[in-house]
């Protein structure tokens, strides 16, 4: 049985940016919510109350913001944006948030499209989708450390393992782009072995017909998700580099996947305009969230779990209560 939820909002359960809202990240204490947006911006929200209430907001050498990360301590917030001079450039801008001001952190050419701190908090990891590649960075300094190329097609997600030991990177082409040219349409996660003096590569997960545009960890470690061009979303067996299972339901391209902190549910977010919880021990679709009236580009869920934030081509940032859902979940 799925359940639909029409999410009737409390007005401060809702928020805008003047443009398409791309990332949202809860800190690790669970009280700010950041958001960012190609209006350039990033928010920072108050969400204690279990409502949206501006705190600041940040601008960095960008025109449009991308992604963004806080380091696992909670006291750094990263934003990688996108802007033009001339040609595009991809940017980090890195914020002390005990209320130190920005610092500008890497600039390269070309677009970056996402970002994530490891685990223990000394390594950036980028990824380009106009190189096909992904980079790893000193947090402290952004000093480049080595770059990962050779990737199917542009990488658009990169998700490090929740010990530290592998990264995972997302890519493949779009679907129109591969028909046009003629390209490889396969999308591929390579999953890059840490623990040595250099990165390996352990895997390459092919499973999904176009590019693969979001990646999750499991808490513990063990599964992998992923959502792409195809409207699949796709769990993996880490260990086995296998896949399986691949939910389907989504009537369009699927942008975002985050896990529950227990790990027993996955969100999803997608161009068809909805979010949809999923048990990530079944595959099973446990209710569609519906309310935004744009594609959804980002979902995350709140450390305690209850909360899950969402961010849309319309412009607004939504807290949804799971809370519900998920008891609903425990008596079935």
């Amino acid at each position: 049985m799925t359940r639909t939820i029409h999410q009737t909002l409390h007005p401060h359960r809702r928020a805008s940016h003047s443009s398409v809202v791309t990332t949202v990240a809860f800190s690790p204490d669970g009280e700010t919510l950041a958001s960012g947006s190609w209006d350039g911006t990033i928010k920072l929200w108050d969400v204690r109350s279990g409502r949206l209430k501006l705190l600041r907001t940040l601008r960095g050498d960008w025109d449009e913001v991308e992604a963004v990360a806080f380091a696992p301590d909670g006291r750094t917030l990263a934003g990688l944006g996108t802007g033009w001079d001339g040609d595009p450039f991809g940017a980090v801008t890195l914020w002390d948030l005990t209320g130190g001001r920005g610092q500008p952190l890497i600039r390269v050419p070309g677009k970056l499209d996402a970002i994530a701190f490891s685990p223990d908090g000394t390594m950036l990891a980028t990824a380009s989708g106009d190189h096909r590649s992904v980079t790893l960075w000193e947090a402290a300094t952004g000093r480049e450390r080595m770059c990962l190329p050779e990737h199917r097609g542009p990488v658009w997600s990169v998700a490090f393992a929740p010990d530290g030991a592998m990264l995972a990177a997302a890519s493949g082409v779009v679907p129109a782009i591969a028909e046009r040219m003629g390209d490889d349409p396969l999308g591929e996660i390579k999953l890059w072995d840490l623990t040595g003096p250099r990165p390996r590569e352990q895997a390459a997960l092919i499973g999904h017909d176009y590019g693969i545009v979001a990646l999750a960890f499991s808490p513990d470690g063990t599964t992998l998700a992923s959502g792409g061009f195809d409207r699949a979303v796709k769990l993996w067996g880490v260990a086995a580099g296998q896949e399986w299972a691949t939910l389907n339901g989504h009537e369009g391209w699927v942008a975002a996947v985050a896990f529950s902190p227990d790990g027993s549910t996955l969100a999803t977010g997608s161009h068809d305009q909805t979010i949809k919880l999923w048990d990530a021990a079944t595959g099973q679709e446990l209710a569609t969230l519906q309310g935004h009236t744009g594609n959804v580009y980002a979902v995350a869920f709140s450390p305690d779990g209850l909360t899950l934030a969402s961010g849309s081509l319309d412009g607004t940032v939504r807290l949804w209560d799971v809370a519900q859902v998920l008891s609903w979940k425990a008596r079935a």
